[in-house]
Formats: C-alpha cells, structure tokens, sequence
C-alpha cells in the first residue's frame, strides 16, 4: 500500500479499537474517516466485553479488532474467543507499551500485528503502511490451514493429561520412496498441532525434487519471492557459512506464508520444481550449510518444527535437515514391498548419522484386513511404529487437496463426519499426540461430546 494514494483511489479498511479512555482520543485520531488513511476506526470502545464485541463485529464487518493489553479485562484467551465465536476473517491487533512485561507475554501469542504505545508519527506511518497487508493476508488465508481453539480449553485438557509432558521438537517427514503420503503427513500434522494444539508450529518444505505443500494449503504463491529457495539465496548472498545475522536475514517475518486461523502456522514453501533446487544457494555444500543453520534458527523461534522432505539422502538439504531432527517420521504404505523400503530406508539414514531410535514408522492408508499386522510391519521394518492413519474411503482427503484446504481444519469441526473419515482423523491426532499429548485428550473428549456443543464445534 504506497503512501501516494488519493481517497477515492486507496483500499479503505475499517475496524474497531479497544483501548483505555484516556488513549483512545490518541490511538483513534490518525484512524478518522477523511484522514486520507487506509485503515478507519468506525468505533471506539473504552471498556472490554467478549459478548458484546463477539455480537459487534459481524454486524459492523470490521476488518480488524485493535486491542490495548493494559486495558482493564483483555486476556489472550477471551480474544480467540472471540474469534472463534464471530468466526469470520478479521485481523488480531494488539497494542502494548514498549519493555513492558505484557510485551514479552503477548509476542508469541498468535495475534496477527503488535504495535508499540504511546503511538509516535513513526508507529503511526508503519501501520498505515503494514496493516493492510496484514488484513489482506488474514483474508486470503482463512480456513486455509489452522482454526480458532480456545487456549483455555487445551490448558484443561493438558491438566487432564495430568500435566502429560512435552517437549520443542524437530520433525521430519521422509520415505525412500515418493507417493506413499509424506505431504499429508506433513501438512496435517502442523495443522493438528498449531490449529488444535494451539502451538507455534512451522511447517517447512524442504522437497528438492519439487513441493506442494503450498498447494495442499491453497496458497498460490506464483511471482512471490517466498519460498526456501529465495530465503537460501539471501542467506548465501549475505555470507552464510553459520553467520547467525545471514540466516536471521533470510529466514525475516516476511518470508513465511501465514496459515489462516489463529495465526501461529507459519509455511516457508517449497521449489516448484527440481530446477530451482539446482540453484547455487540450494545446491551441494551451499544447502547442507544453509540447512541445518535454518534448522538450529528455527529450533530457537518455534515449539514444533515440522520437514516434509524429498526422498534422496544425497541432496545437500535433505541431509542437512535429516542430521537435525530429533525425530525421522518414515511413511510407508500398507503392502510389504513399502514396508520393506522402509527398512532399507531406515538403513540409509543411519549411514548418514541419523540414529535408529529416531527414526518410526507411519503407515499410511492402513486397512485391517490385508494380512499385516503392526507387529509384522514393525518387525519387517526394524523400527517402532508411531502411527497407523487409515484409508478413508470416502475420497475426502483427495477432495480437500484439490480444495486446498488442510483435511484436519476441514473436519475437526464437524460433529458428523463419515466412519471412514473420522478413523483417518483419529489415525492423524494419534500421531500428533506423540510429541503434544494434550491434543489427544482433547480430540478424545470432543469425541465424547459430539452430541453438544463440543470444543470443536463452530457456530
């Protein structure tokens, strides 16, 4: 959004402003209709309440709901409440004053923008220029990857788990063989674990023989300079070799797509073709380096890490991702030839330093009746099983890829959802249940309550 533009030529975007009484007439000014502004504060309201904003904003089409965190009643838990009630694109923004012990608090929350108060002609050109993007962003990505959960609601469920540990976690999704599921996998499980685990999750694809999960989640990125290969670049161009300013460079805010929703699924996509993985920052030695200081970056900035990953071991990224994860995820197919590549699979990572007690088995479009067993596909493998994810029947998962929308926000919500379609669902939060067990217990009483108005069901 440039600075240049008349009133009758700039995107206009209306809101509303929560924020103590005697801030509002300073917050508010530069948002009055007529101010040659693209963002316009249509009301003002000094006094926080979650029912009467939940009523408000569909009946406004507010745009954005700007928040000040010292304002008397306002938690991060009513907010996505809130969200979750009104359930209709609208950009989070919190205000909150600088160095203050909100500021830390609320920085990783999931909120969409956070902006420094008092404002300043600084601040106040800044959010001119950034929040549009930001509303746009939120509108493009809705439903597209994540949902609203209330945090409130998980925090039960993890006391109910009787505190269940957890830990940050690399995760990679990998198979020695292409078309067996490791997208899916990969996609869904950052999904489940931001969208209804509520946590901060990246998901990453690092597929040098071409990825998709942009288009499992309905982005069409084509033109953007956002992706794996444009943030190796950087990194490559600003010295790389370990220098932590170089992958902070690369690795800016800016370079990750934003799944809708609460906002903490962040995508860095992939090459789209085995081309671009040719190039000099991704190829060798270049992408071995650049891999695993992405690696260590992302460790740092978020709980779960989450790899879809091409199938050589040879490809300077791949091992560079593979020597960093504290959990290989090999998926394989119900038949014993799949079963069987992934043990030789198995023994591949191992020669490249990938310890076996970190690599497990997912077996994907399981069927209980084709003569397998879990104990024989274990013992085939040589490796524990971590999941089984049932085929469903019903063509939904191919019918949410060609949506582009993930196949978990699409059907967590649904209190009614075919047999076949709820055991793949069940099969996917089990997994994800590994590394975040209050998800399970969560996704168990959802189950257990179907017949009222559950925790994952939408107005």
């Amino acid at each position: 959004m440039t600075d240049n533009l008349t009133p009758e030529s700039q995107e206009v975007f209306e809101g509303i402003i929560v924020a103590r009484a005697n801030t509002i007439e300073q917050i508010a000014e530069p948002f009055t209709r007529g101010k040659d502004t693209p963002l316009v504060a249509t009301l003002t309201i000094s006094s926080f309440d979650e029912e009467q904003l939940a009523n408000i904003l569909p009946s406004t089409g507010a745009s954005f709901l700007m928040v000040d965190f010292h304002a008397e009643g306002i938690s991060i838990e009513k907010l996505f409440r809130i969200r979750e009630k009104v359930d209709y694109p609208f950009a989070l923004i919190g205000l909150v004053e600088a160095d203050s012990n909100k500021e830390s608090v609320i920085e990783n929350t999931g909120l969409d923008k956070i902006y420094n108060i008092p404002f300043t002609p600084g601040i106040i050109h800044t959010i001119k220029r950034e929040m549009p993007e930001v509303i746009k962003t939120t509108q493009a990505n809705w439903g597209k990857g994540a949902w609203n959960v209330a945090p409130d609601m998980i925090r039960k469920a993890a006391q109910q788990a009787g505190g269940a540990p957890w830990e940050r976690h690399k995760i990679g999704v990998w198979s020695p063989k292409g078309g067996v599921g490791k997208t899916f996998l990969a996609t869904e499980l950052g999904v489940a674990l931001s969208g209804i685990g509520g946590r901060n999750c990246v998901l990453v694809d690092a597929n040098m023989n071409g990825g998709h999960v942009k288009l499992r989640l309905g982005f069409d990125t084509a033109g953007n300079k956002r992706s794996i290969v444009d943030a190796a670049n950087i990194y490559k161009l600003d010295g790389g070799n370990g220098r932590p300013e170089a992958i902070k460079k690369a690795l800016a805010e800016e370079m990750f797509l934003k799944g809708g929703g609460q906002g903490n699924l962040d995508l860095l996509a992939g090459v789209d073709s085995m081309i671009e993985s040719q190039h000099d920052a991704l190829a060798t030695e270049a992408g071995y380096s650049f891999a695993q200081s992405m690696m260590d970056h992302l460790r740092r900035h978020y709980e779960f890490v989450i790899v879809d990953l091409g199938s050589s071991t040879n490809v300077g990224v791949h091992r560079g991702v593979l020597i960093k994860l504290d959990t290989v995820l090999i998926v394989a197919e119900p038949g014993l030839t799949s079963i069987n590549d992934s043990r030789t699979g198995a023994n591949l990572l191992e020669k490249i330093g990938v310890p076996r007690n970190d690599i497990k088995l997912v077996i994907n479009k399981w069927l209980p009746d084709v003569g397998l067993s879990m104990k024989e596909a274990s013992a085939t493998a040589n490796l524990t099983v971590a999941g089984l994810i049932p085929f469903d029947a019903t063509g939904n998962v191919t019918r949410a890829e060609n949506e582009g929308i993930s196949y978990v926000a699409k059907h967590a919500s649904s209190s009614k959802m075919p047999q076949h379609t709820q055991k793949t669902m069940d099969g996917i939060i089990d997994v994800a249940a590994r590394f975040y067990p209050p998800i399970g217990f969560a996704w168990n009483q959802r189950k257990s309550e179907q017949k009222k108005k559950g925790l994952f069901n939408r107005k």
